[in-house]
Order: structure tokens, then C-alpha cells, then sequence
């Protein structure tokens, strides 16, 4: 195969039978912190903690409140990087014997749970194309998620309405969260979207191995957390909004949600096995006047259309089946694209590029560096 030349791979449902589908199982291994600056750091400083609202069917949360002091993220895409950092911080988690060469970190694959919710979510994807590049090291395949151009252009060229709708998310968020279990949300605070905590886990998926960061919106736990989340009890929470859908706008949502949402949100949980959805229904103008709680089981009974998870996990499984056959040349000979449109359903296109292509290059050389550094060391 020549570089830049395209070859394609279709998901095929049909062979699979309900015995076949593919189960997942998931353990937490470590977490980190992104600040107010974006800077990464390894401990606990960014962890939240949920404190339920005494009367969850009638709030009144505000999520344009100081809007104007909201430190936006920025359009740059940080890849791996902080994957990667991690991951240097903590071969010593991870390392199987420098013996076995085939899998060194012991895992098939890593990436961000974004880039595998993207190839979870795909069946049910309507307009959103994706690209995801592979790289193969000391027996390990890194996935990355890159925007289309055309989705690129639209992200750094979003309008202020954009922005804003976007930010009422993390407002929200405010709303529902506190550095400590004894203290209460404080909204009045100046939003800053950089600032985020992540959790990485390992996970098994059907005959897969994968290593994946999480962020996550916060924990649910009566005590206050001081150096590790591991080994303590606690749940994670996952937070969203939604626009109340009843047209007297009174809180309850009797119409059906959009199936691409129902397969998002389904997607994003599914990955770390979490059960339970805090979802604030908002009005058109940012004022959530209700919290509602959805269970992960129940969400494909929230669609608008049909919703299949058994055709999310097959895809999923299929695709990962696919790039280990296919990504067998290590990082320094090429790395590989992989496009899908929703306009060729099933079909998944994908080519090798040079390993020096600075538009898809993920895997930094100073992640190179430490761990060649490392395997030199005596164990």
C-alpha cells in the first residue's frame, strides 16, 4: 500500500448474532488535573463534588450569570498530550515485561473516551463526519480524533450565540458542584471552561484491551478526597442540559429527544459504566427550572427513532477488529487516517500517511524520548 492511497473496510452487521455482542468492563488506574491555564497536573486540585439541589423539580439557575467574565477554551487541539503525560508519569502502573515486545504497556489501544464514543455513536450519526489516526508503538496502537476541515473551520469561526450556548453547559455545572462535599455550588464565580479533571481507565472490551482518560463532571461522595480516588468509595456524575420540549414550558418533558443525543449521551456513560444522568431542562433562554435523573438503561427509550446499543457495540468491535489487522507498521514507517462519512453508512476509508505529517502527528518526541529513556533503565 502507497502512501496517501485510499483503501476502505465495511462494518458488517449481519454475521453477528446476540451472542456475539460484544460486553465491556472498565477499572479505574489514575487521574489528573487541567487548571484555569490549561496546564496539566497530576493530583486532585480539579475534582468537584455533586451536591444534589434540596428541591431538584424547582430551581431557578441563571446560566448566562457573569457571562461576560467566562474564560472560553481555546481552539487549539491538544490531541494526546495530556494522555501522554500521564502515561510518563506512571509506566511503572502499567509496564508488562520488557520481554514481551508485542505489548509493552500492556494495552492494545489508547486514546481519549471521546475518540472511542465517536466510533461508538457512529450509527446514529446523521451529519458529522470523523477522522481518527493510529499510530503503532512498541505493540501499543495510540488513536487520535482530528476534525474534518470543514468542522474545523465551523469550531474557530463559531459565532458569540455559539459560544454562549456551549458554555451553559459548564455554567450549569456550577450550578451542581463544590471543591468539597460540605460546601455549596457558587455560581457567581467567573466561569472558566480550561479548567477540567480526568480520570483514566482501563478497560476490556469483548477480546480488547484500551487505556482512556475521561473527563469527568464530578463524584458523588459524603467524604472529602485528599490524595487518590483510587481505593475510596464514590460515584461519578455525569451532568447535561437540555431544552424543556413540552410547549407550555412548565418543566416536563414529554416529547422524545433526538436519536444522535440519545446515542451520545448512551455512548459517553456506557464507557464508564456509569448508571446514573443529572440532566437540568432548561428554557430557551439558559434558565433551568428542573433536575431530572436519567438511568443509562433507559436512555435509548428517550429516542425519537429506533435506538439499537447492540448495533453501537458491534460497530465499535468490528472497527477495533479492523485497525489491528491493519495497523501492523510501526510510528516511525507511517501513520494511518481512518475517514468515515454518514453518507457511506457502513464503509470506513482509510490510508497510510508519512510519519512526519504535521497535520495529523500526535505522538510527541518527548514522550519518544522518555519512554526509550525508561525501557534503558535496569528494572
Amino acid at each position: 500500500m502507497e502512501i496517501g492511497s485510499i483503501m476502505s473496510f465495511k462494518i458488517d452487521f449481519e454475521n453477528f448474532s446476540q451472542q456475539m455482542i460484544p460486553t465491556l468492563t472498565t477499572e479505574l488506574i489514575g487521574h489528573f488535573s487541567i487548571d484555569g491555564d490549561s496546564q496539566y497536573h497530576d493530583n486532585l486540585s480539579q475534582l468537584k463534588y455533586y451536591i444534589p439541589p434540596s428541591d431538584p423539580d424547582n430551581v431557578n439557575f441563571d446560566l448566562d450569570k457573569n457571562y461576560v467574565s467566562t474564560r472560553h477554551k481555546s481552539n487549539s487541539h491538544i490531541k494526546l498530550d495530556n494522555i501522554l503525560k500521564w502515561i510518563s508519569d506512571n509506566f511503572f502502573r502499567l509496564e508488562k515485561s520488557l520481554a514481551e515486545e508485542d505489548c509493552w504497556l500492556g494495552v492494545d489501544f489508547i486514546c481519549s473516551r471521546g475518540a472511542i464514543k465517536t466510533i461508538l455513536s457512529s450509527p446514529y450519526k446523521e451529519r458529522d463526519e470523523w477522522i481518527i489516526c493510529a499510530s503503532k508503538y512498541h505493540g501499543t496502537i495510540y488513536l487520535c480524533e482530528f476534525y474534518t476541515d470543514e468542522k474545523e473551520h465551523s469550531y474557530a469561526n463559531r459565532t458569540m450565540l455559539k459560544k454562549r450556548y456551549n458554555s451553559w453547559g459548564y455554567k450549569f455545572e456550577q450550578y451542581m458542584v463544590a471543591d468539597h462535599p460540605a460546601h455549596k455550588p457558587d455560581p457567581s464565580r467567573a466561569l472558566n471552561e480550561c479548567e477540567e479533571f480526568h480520570c483514566m481507565f482501563k478497560a476490556k472490551f469483548d477480546n480488547h484491551s484500551l487505556l482512556y482518560a475521561a473527563e469527568i463532571d464530578g463524584i458523588f461522595s459524603q467524604q472529602f478526597i485528599k490524595d487518590t480516588l483510587i481505593g475510596n468509595t464514590f460515584e461519578i456524575i455525569e451532568l447535561k442540559t437540555i431544552v424543556i420540549s413540552d410547549k407550555h414550558g412548565n418543566g416536563n418533558m414529554y416529547g422524545k429527544v433526538h436519536h444522535e443525543l440519545v446515542s451520545s449521551w448512551w455512548s459517553q456513560n456506557y464507557l464508564l459504566e456509569l448508571n446514573r444522568i443529572i440532566c437540568g431542562l432548561r428554557d430557551r433562554n439558559g434558565t433551568v427550572t428542573m433536575i431530572k435523573e436519567y438511568n443509562l438503561h433507559n436512555l435509548p427509550k428517550l429516542s425519537n427513532s429506533p435506538y439499537n446499543v447492540d448495533k453501537c457495540k458491534i460497530f465499535l468491535k468490528i472497527f477495533l477488529n479492523e485497525i489491528k489487522k491493519i495497523v501492523i507498521k510501526d510510528y516511525n514507517k507511517c501513520m494511518y487516517k481512518f475517514h468515515w462519512k454518514p453518507s457511506t453508512k457502513n464503509v470506513i476509508n482509510y490510508s497510510e500517511e508519512a510519519p512526519d505529517n504535521e497535520k495529523y502527528d500526535f505522538l510527541k518526541p518527548w514522550y519518544i524520548d522518555k519512554v526509550e529513556q525508561y525501557r534503558k533503565q535496569p528494572q
